[in-house]
């Protein structure tokens, strides 16, 4: 997995040109890559490019639904935002293990959160690097057992994670949670835990069930802890030819109970998403521009409310040298 960002993308992000942009890069002496017209660059650039000035937040990906295209969403957006220069963290709590599979991770060696909450771990042991400025809290089959731990120890549903994510927010600028599709006492130790959390919904027969259930479940979670948790809800696998979608969407937008919590930005269908996971690559290791990374980056900025006016003074030294390129 090599994910890297073109610097035509990141000049329309900063409301520079691509040559300025370039200038820049050369004279701070920033890595990058150049085919033919096309510069990139990874995080270790990103950096010092964006100089992003966030507020450290947590977001879970969940949803009572299988299918919907959480774990790849989750994925991406955590990429996307490592290619904005955040220093990213994405903890696994499916026994699935599907994130950590996107990301090349073989979890049987490694402690997991089953072994961080009844053994005792540190979260520093459990943590593995897989790309700068980018880590993963793997995942496997134990952790189908978190509920049970929890339960057993008479762990605080409104602690178990909130007081580890804030400490880990000292060291990372995101911390992306993909849950698994149930409503345990896990997934709700993880709701009470995030700054927001983020149902992906897809365009199909009894797609919105799910949803319901969902956001019940964070209603009841509000009333009970007395606490606010933000809602966001995106619509994935859109297809504008398929009636399903069309009608999906309008479901979901013309329905009072989700106006407010319904993003603008949503994901088209597509093959690059398994694609990429089949080859072991990100959506975003080809400089391609392509739908679904578009789509990612609107998710990524919503989401994260980026913008350049979040972008601290550039240190580079102007420079004068010209050279086109795309």
């Amino acid at each position: 997995m090599d994910p890297k960002i073109t610097a035509k993308e990141a000049a329309e992000f900063l409301g520079i040109s691509s040559r300025q942009l370039y200038k820049r890069i050369l004279d701070a002496e920033l890595p990058h890559t150049k085919t033919l017209s096309t510069v990139a660059f990874g995080y270790p650039a990103a950096r010092q490019v964006f100089r992003l000035n966030i507020k450290p937040q947590t977001i879970s990906f969940q949803i009572v639904k299988g299918g919907t295209g959480k774990t790849s969403l989750a994925c991406a957006v955590a990429i996307r935002a490592n290619l904005y220069g955040l220093r990213v963290l994405c903890v696994d709590l499916d026994q699935q293990g599907n994130l950590t599979n996107s990301f090349g991770v073989d979890a049987e060696s490694l402690p997991v959160m089953i072994d961080i909450l009844a053994e005792g771990y540190s979260f520093d042991e459990a943590i593995t690097r897989v790309a700068p400025g980018l880590d993963v809290l793997a995942s496997r089959i134990e952790n189908a057992l978190l509920d049970d731990v929890i339960k057993l120890k008479r762990l605080k549903l409104d602690e178990v994670y909130r007081l580890p994510f804030n400490k880990l927010k000292e060291k990372y600028d995101l911390i992306v949670v993909d849950c698994p599709p149930n409503l345990g006492q896990s997934v709700a130790a993880v709701t009470l835990a995030v700054d927001q959390v983020v149902a992906p919904v897809v365009p199909e027969n009894y797609a919105i069930s799910g949803l319901k259930a969902t956001k019940a479940a964070i209603q009841e979670l509000q009333q009970s802890y007395h606490v606010t948790i933000p809602l966001r809800i995106t619509v994935n696998k859109y297809d504008p030819r398929a009636v399903l979608s069309q009608e999906a969407l309008k479901i979901i937008s013309g329905d009072s109970e989700y106006n407010d919590e319904l993003m603008h930005a949503y994901v088209h269908a597509s093959t690059e998403f398994p694609n990429a996971v089949a080859r072991g690559e990100s959506i975003f290791d080809t400089l391609k521009a392509t739908q679904a990374k578009r789509d990612i980056d609107q998710l990524t900025r919503e989401l994260l409310q980026l913008d350049s006016s979040q972008c601290e003074p550039a240190v580079f030294i102007e420079s004068h040298q010209e050279e086109s390129f795309a």
